[in-house]
Order: C-alpha cells, then structure tokens, then sequence
C-alpha cells in the first residue's frame, strides 16, 4: 500500500462561520482606530460601528467559555499576553500603568477578568435549570446599568468589563447549534429579531457622543443624570443585541479563501496599532473608502507575515514557532477564540 496523503489544515463549516464572524469584526476595529487616527471619530459611520462591533466580539467570546477548566485556561493566556505587553508601554510611554490598559489592550484584561466571571457562573448554573441563566443575565445587565453610577472608570478596565459582561455571558449561555451559522429557518428568526434594534439605533446615533459608546467612564462624565445614562446605555444594549442579530443572520457558513485569516485574529488586533500611523503618512484627508481599503489590506499583511506562528485556526498538524514572551499563553488563547476545530482523527473537507 502505498503512503495515505497527509492531510492538510482545515476548517470546518462550524469553525468557518465563527471564522468569517471574527474577520468581519477584526475589519471593524481596524477601521475604528484608523478613522480615530483620521480624526474622524465624529463620523455616523464611526459611532455606528462602535454601537455593535465590540459588544458582538464580547459575544465570540463568550461561546468559548463554557466550563470551568477553560475559563480558568482562558483567564490564565490572557493575563500572560497582557502583562508583558502594557508592562512594555508602560516602560517607554510616558503616563502610561500597568493598572489602566493602553487604547485596544482593555480587551486582554477585560477577558481575564470576563473568564473568571465566567467560570463563577458555570459553577452557579451547574445541575440548575434556566430560571437561573435569566436570573444571571438580568443580574449582569443590572450591574452594567449600575456601574455608570460608580467611578470606576477606565482603571483594570472595571467599566468595559462590566459594561460589556452580558454580551460574554449570552454567548456562554447560547446553544451550541447557534454557533454552526444562520440555516433558513434560523437566519428568519435572526432577522425578526434584528429589527426590534432599528429603533434603538436611530436614537443612540441622535443622542449618544462618540465617546459614550467606549463605556468607560461613568455617566457624570459626560453631563448626564443617573436617569439620562441608564437610559441611553438601555438603548445602546437593545441597538447591539439588534445589529449583532442582524450580522449573525448574514454571515455566510461557507468556507472562503480568506476565512482562514479570521481563525488567527489576535497578532492582527495586538499589532495593528503599530501601522495606523501610516494614516497620516499616507494621505491628507483619507475618505471612508481609502480607510476600508487599508484596514482590509493591512490585516492581510499582518496575517501573511505572522501566520508562520501558527498554522491557520490552530488546526495544523506541523510544528510551529511561538513568540518567546507568550509561548505558553498564545497557542492556547487562538485556540479558545476560535472555537472547537478540526481533529486530525476526522475526516473533514479542505479549506
């Protein structure tokens, strides 16, 4: 008998989905920093991302914190990742802590701290029925209402991590057969349900600053009455349940040439930062379009030239290299964000 051929990395169609999910919001947040780096951020389409890309992110990951093992696990790489990076920043950039997170870098200690507030909860849930997971999720949006009334602000990012907790603990608490993408029968009940945000939408774009959709501050910081914020952060909760409904339900399954970029998201949102000065260098006043343009191509290039450590949506079979300061931590974190991947054991179709 001749050699078996050696299988090549694949996604599978549930991966996929998550997959192409992940590269879309990637593609956002890139665009966001880059119109900020613009000077752009009073832009509708700026404050229109801002409404629902973050909140939807927090939901991926979510879905991947379902037992205690992994959110331990999860806790563990983000704090790894975190640490060395902002500790870096802190040494060369002048006001910079390691206790306040610099720009995008909230995110890493939002989700140790998400990761454990995750596995909290799935010690309450386990052996309970689902009058429990409402009583958790009314209990979590409860607290995001409350803390703009507490100054937490911007510190450990205490604000963003409870502001945006109900998103994580929704994608904990979803159905594994929501996460294999959007069938015909699904993807109607998504779109119904996507249209109960048009109107939250239409009236946080009216009434919301740019900045409050950053949910890291309290509501007196930006002039409003204990009842002016609640009631706007109501809003923007209903508006981003709606648009990621919306997005969810027309996300394609399929697995595309560049899917794969969407299974490898981390380098690219750690490392972007670093060429949105080119923003500035590039051209005067860039539109929307040039903007699109380079955030797409840029986290193409930086997946091209980072994919050497590591094989797409970690489901290679060949060795790779890791960066020094997250061996231990990198592999696993990619891993976790993407979600369940292919098995060398199972016989799956090639991207």
């Amino acid at each position: 008998m001749g050699r078996e051929k050696q299988k090549k990395p694949v996604i599978k169609k549930r991966a996929a989905y998550l997959c192409n999910v992940k590269l879309f919001l990637l593609v956002l947040v890139v665009l966001g920093h880059s119109m900020e780096q613009a000077g752009m951020k009073g832009n509708l389409l700026y404050r229109f991302i801002y409404l629902f890309h973050m909140p939807l992110f927090a939901f991926v990951s979510g879905l991947h914190l379902k037992t205690v093992q992994s959110c331990l696990r999860q806790a563990k790489s983000a704090l790894m990742l975190y640490l060395p990076i902002q500790g870096g920043i802190a040494l060369v950039v002048r006001g910079q802590t390691l206790t306040t997170p610099y720009w995008h870098l909230w995110y890493l200690l939002s989700l140790c701290w998400w990761s454990l507030l995750c596995g909290g909860c799935a010690v309450a849930l386990e052996n309970r029925g689902k009058k429990w997971k409402a009583i958790l999720l009314v209990i979590s949006v409860a607290a995001s209402l409350g803390c703009g009334l507490l100054p937490m602000g911007r510190f450990l990012s205490l604000s963003r991590t409870v502001v945006f907790f109900p998103y994580v603990l929704l994608g904990m608490l979803c159905p594994v057969e929501l996460q294999e993408g959007s069938g015909g029968q699904t993807q109607r009940r998504l779109l119904g349900l996507s249209l109960l945000g048009v109107l939250p939408v239409c009236l946080v774009l009216r009434d919301a600053s740019y900045s409050f959709l950053y949910q890291a501050d309290r509501y007196r910081h930006y002039g409003m009455t204990p009842s002016e914020g609640i009631r706007l952060r109501l809003l923007c909760f209903a508006a981003a349940v709606g648009l990621g409904l919306f997005v969810l339900a027309l996300m394609p399954a399929r697995r595309f040439p560049f899917t794969k970029i969407g299974g490898d998201t981390l380098p690219a949102y750690l490392l972007h930062v670093c060429f949105l000065p080119l923003v500035d260098t590039l051209w005067l006043e860039p539109g929307v379009g040039v903007l699109t343009l380079f955030s797409v191509a840029l986290v193409w290039l930086l997946w091209e030239l980072l994919r050497w450590a590591r094989p797409p949506c970690a489901i290679g079979q060949a060795k790779h290299v890791t960066f020094p300061l997250t061996k231990g931590g990198f592999p696993f974190i990619m891993e976790a964000s993407t979600g369940p991947v292919a098995r060398r054991e199972e016989k799956v179709e090639t991207l």
